[in-house]
């Protein structure tokens, strides 16, 4: 019977598995197994509540039609959690969640008069995809599928995510923008819907900013016109809203416009809502109206699964206990860990060297440390950063920092945000602010410039390798 019971759900899987998005048969079915139960029940073990909440709110019709299809009959679906055991482990009948590489989509969202437009200030990598998954992260993601899948008609709103520096806040609310902004979305039933989300992104500082100049231009209607006329509204760092109180209250308005309109809104923070001081007690009980959770850092495991699938984007190939090495050694954040990466890779091109365990205890023997996660690796600064690259386009600092936008000193300018973001712990705002004053979306649009010409241009691989082996 155990047996019958687990081929039929494996059957099922097999005919869902075609019907809905892979990556929402990746997050939601494949971590379940069928389990005993008698001839009229279909039994499925589920790794929590929450995928046991989701599935049969959203995908019980479309498991009752598959069941039909595939056993002749109506059959009765329950859902169960896997059996716990000692130390707070699960059953072995666990079937882990596991990535896997699909074709990046179109970062379009369709406008209701046809025309298409790219998603603004979003990373392009920042897909749900592309985020490696560990136990330290798999509920976050799968919230924020979950919203995704269904922006505004769930109970998780807002979803408030949190954690700590570089472990994948970013990533993941741009992940919902990505895929709530696609041309298309297939339901659970396999009919493609067209979407007319109104979607955007914005750090807290930059609604801050454009708060304080509707203020000075007499154009608040315009801006309150703009932040509660969308379906989907993403905001990163709601920690530096606090002592702000005028934004506030803004915010406040703004959050219970969107919010009573059944729109989706998502927030991202460094810490709980009730460790943050200097927001307004009424902004907090909203915060926690939906659904919060954390990102905890990753594992040993995960940290080697984000090095391997960094090594994937870039086609390179690196021996498991190199790949081991860096993953035990610069444990500080994610973009910590791909900053080792990508200086090791640097000196090997350079060097012409292969990459063994010696080369890379010797490149990156200053680095050696074992730091906590949020706390950070500062041997190289921005400063640094800055005082190398104006010296490799013959540039002065200042002139880095100037608003001067000439072709020479904008790519320049561009190549040294680049670094800061890849190489240090900081934040976009920080950086941005480095670098003349310049706000979040100006180092997001120049990493995206970088990394676009990295693929095109080999010679500016080149120029970057060069910079960042004079940095070490």
């Amino acid at each position: 019977m155990p047996q019958e019971n687990e081929a039929l759900w494996q059957n099922c899987l097999e005919i869902i598995q075609t019907k809905i998005q892979k990556e929402s048969f990746y997050t939601w079915f494949r971590p379940t197994r069928g389990v005993p139960a008698d001839s009229n029940t279909l039994k499925v073990a589920v790794p929590n509540g929450f995928v046991a909440e989701w599935l049969e709110e959203h995908y019980l019709q479309l498991i009752k039609e598959v069941t039909r299809e595939t056993v002749g009959s109506e059959l009765e679906i329950t859902f169960s959690l896997f059996k716990e055991l000692g130390e707070g482990g699960m059953s072995p009948e666990l079937v882990e969640v596991q990535e896997i590489a699909v074709p990046e989509k179109p970062q379009t969202i369709n406008q209701p008069n046809g025309s298409n437009r790219a998603l603004p200030n979003f990373n392009s990598r920042y897909t749900f995809e592309s985020f490696v998954v560990g136990e330290n992260s798999q509920f976050a993601r799968a919230a924020a599928l979950a919203v995704a899948e269904a922006p505004g008609k769930t109970k998780y709103n807002p979803l408030y995510i949190y954690g700590g520096v570089g472990l994948g806040k970013t990533h993941l609310i741009q992940a919902i923008g990505h895929y709530v902004g696609e041309l298309a979305q297939t339901s659970p039933t396999g009919m493609v819907k067209p979407l007319t989300y109104k979607i955007y992104y914005v750090t807290s500082e930059k609604f801050t900013n454009d708060f304080i100049y509707a203020i000075g231009t007499s154009t608040m209607q315009k801006f309150t016109e703009h932040y509660r006329n969308v379906d989907l509204l993403l905001v990163d760092d709601i920690q530096f809203f606090a002592g702000k109180e005028s934004t506030q209250v803004q915010f406040f308005h703004t959050f219970n416009a969107l919010y009573q309109a059944g729109k989706q809104i998502v927030l991202t923070s460094d810490r709980a809502p009730h460790e943050i001081s200097g927001l307004e007690e009424r902004l907090l009980s909203r915060f926690q109206w939906g659904l919060v959770t954390d990102i905890q850092p990753p594992d040993l495991e995960t940290r080697i699964a984000i090095i391997n699938k960094k090594l994937a984007s870039e086609k390179v190939v690196l021996p498991f206990e190199v790949a081991q090495f860096i993953a035990q050694t610069f444990t500080a954040n994610i973009r910590e860990l791909e900053g080792a990466l990508i200086r090791l890779l640097a000196y090997a091109s350079i060097s012409s060297k292969s990459i063994t365990l010696n080369l890379a205890e010797e490149v990156l023997k200053n680095g050696t440390h074992k730091a906590s996660f949020g706390k950070g690796n500062k041997e190289v600064s921005i400063e640094l950063i800055m005082k190398k690259v104006a010296l490799f386009f013959n540039l002065s600092e200042a002139e880095l920092k100037s608003k001067s936008k000439t072709k020479e000193l904008a790519f320049a300018r561009q190549v040294g945000m680049y670094l800061a973001h890849k190489l240090t712990q900081y934040s976009l705002k920080t950086i941005g602010e480095k670098f003349g004053g310049r706000d979040h979306s100006t180092v997001i649009h120049a990493c995206k410039l970088v990394e676009e010409g990295l693929k095109k241009e080999p010679a500016l691989k080149n120029r970057i390798d060069k910079i960042i082996n004079s940095l070490y």
